[in-house]
């Protein structure tokens, strides 16, 4: 009987074992592991303009992507608008870092998301509530919004189907109208 017995438990062990590494591969598959929003990633010019807004919906700051909402008097940039909601709605408000760059790197690192904007700067994102920036991100579409005294921000990545990254912008101040950015990246080899 023992002989009989024996070839199933190891049959039974062999196939507990492939299990058992199936389901180690299929826990440990991170954002890292899909090339999805991973990689490095360079600006499409043409296909930016292409995408924006129609002049009608991005109000009166143009749509390039590259305009930027504030008065600037010798390179200096000063608030628009107006209103008493404290002394923080006096400084100048600094759009977000993407649409400064013409190159983006994406990386995993440990449970969140660091983006690299080159030559003008990083941030990394958790998912959840951190800070007051939600942030929840998949292989395909990344999304990050966050409010201050003045605006709300909401920023996304997405990848496209051709393989592009479409990045959308959208900054809606509390007294004023929303203005929404557009940018398309190609990734980079």
């Amino acid at each position: 009987m023992r002989s009989t017995s024996k070839p199933t438990s190891v049959l039974t062990k062999k196939t507990t074992i492939g299990l058992g590494l199936l389901a180690a591969m299929f826990v440990g598959w991170t954002v890292a592991d899909s090339p999805g929003l991973i990689g490095s990633w360079t600006l499409n010019d043409e296909l930016t303009r292409e995408v924006q807004p129609t002049a009608k919906d991005t109000h009166r700051f143009g749509g390039t992507g590259s305009v930027r909402p504030s008065i600037s008097v010798g390179g200096i940039p000063f608030p628009t608008g107006g209103g008493s909601q404290g002394e923080y709605s006096r400084a100048p408000t600094r759009d977000p870092k993407v649409l400064s760059c013409a190159e983006l790197g994406i990386e995993h690192v440990g449970d969140g998301i660091r983006l690299t904007y080159v030559g003008v700067g990083s941030e990394t994102l958790t998912p959840g509530n951190v800070q007051g920036t939600r942030t929840r991100f998949s292989q395909r579409k990344l999304t990050s919004r966050y409010e201050t005294t003045t605006r709300k921000v909401s920023k996304t990545f997405e990848l496209r189907d051709d393989g592009r990254l479409l990045v959308t912008v959208r900054l809606n101040p509390k007294q004023g109208a929303t203005v929404v950015h557009k940018r398309v990246f190609d990734r980079s080899g």
